[in-house]
């Protein structure tokens, strides 16, 4: 394919993109480098790592998005009633746990501290305190942090290079950002997700998850009306147009799942301006599949 189209259109717009890459039917079709290829936080994408792991930890039983939060992280919540006390996983994966702002927790006992203006299940509020809990009720039922558990279910096998992931103050993975891998291994990561779980002939999630990680689960018109916004949000990835979803992280991090082209695009940035470099995507490379 032509990524120079791309490539135009993201440099003419002066964004700060610093690679992409473009995967169909399992090989890579296109890639451009700004910048050398080495790992970086990729923000908010460690959010979808971290769905997968908690996707995993339920095929083991371990975990039922039903669960309650204060029954797997017994004693850290000062009030475990009301609000909090009915606070489930999937509540905390699709950010509708009832938290009125953004918020970034230091440690699990603020973040299930934190205030609950509304029931949980009913507003969607983006923040990174819910996948925070998330991966610290995945750190609870199986003894290790998001990273670790993920290190021999899905880093080695994908052939990611052991990652770093930034952890909290208490030994819980941070889950919603601090994930540093390169461009090369998002685009993995892509293929196994297109792939719905199954990597060199054994399935390392089951397709189930996978598909209801990427469908929208509540809905999030309210918050924005932007293109790709406004489709809702499903448990730590966003539905997308063109019958797509995504991983979506802080200054143009993404990795776009295409099933009705069989296709992967990602792209690392440093641009603030981010919504951009997806728009780009959706008029630069998706008419050349």
């Amino acid at each position: 394919m032509n990524i120079e189209l791309f490539v135009q259109q993201i440099e003419k717009q002066k964004l700060a993109c610093e690679g992409v890459i473009v995967l169909q039917h399992g090989k890579k079709i296109a890639s451009h480098h700004w910048i050398p290829v080495k790992p970086k936080n990729v923000f908010s994408v460690s959010k979808s790592f971290t769905s997968i792991a908690v996707g995993m930890a339920i095929g083991e039983g371990k975990l039922s998005p039903g669960d309650r939060v204060t029954e797997k992280l017994p004693g850290l919540a000062a009030k475990p009633r009301g609000r909090v006390a009915s606070l489930t996983l999937e509540h905390c994966l699709t950010m509708s746990r009832g938290h009125g702002e953004f918020s970034r927790p230091q440690s699990v006992a603020e973040a299930l501290n934190q205030e609950l203006v509304w029931e949980p299940g009913t507003n969607f509020m983006y923040d990174n305190g819910s996948t925070f809990l998330a991966g610290a009720m995945l750190t609870a039922v199986t003894g290790k942090t998001v990273r670790d558990y993920l290190l021999d279910k899905l880093f080695r096998p994908l052939g990611i290079a052991d990652p770093f992931w930034q952890e909290s103050a208490d030994g819980c993975s941070i889950a919603a950002t601090g994930l540093e891998v390169s461009i090369e291994d998002l685009a993995l990561f892509g293929q196994f997700l297109l792939q719905r779980g199954e990597w060199k002939g054994k399935q390392l999630v089951s397709p189930a998850w996978i598909d209801a990680a990427g469908r929208p689960h509540i809905s999030t018109r309210f918050t924005s009306e932007e293109p790709d916004y406004d489709l809702g949000y499903g448990y730590c990835f966003w539905p997308c147009r063109h019958g797509a979803y995504r991983a979506d992280g802080k200054d143009g991090q993404y990795i776009v799942i295409l099933p009705l082209q069989d296709a992967v695009v990602a792209v690392t940035s440093n641009e603030e301006n981010m919504k951009p470099v997806l728009y780009t995507v959706w008029d630069r490379i998706l008419p050349e599949l």
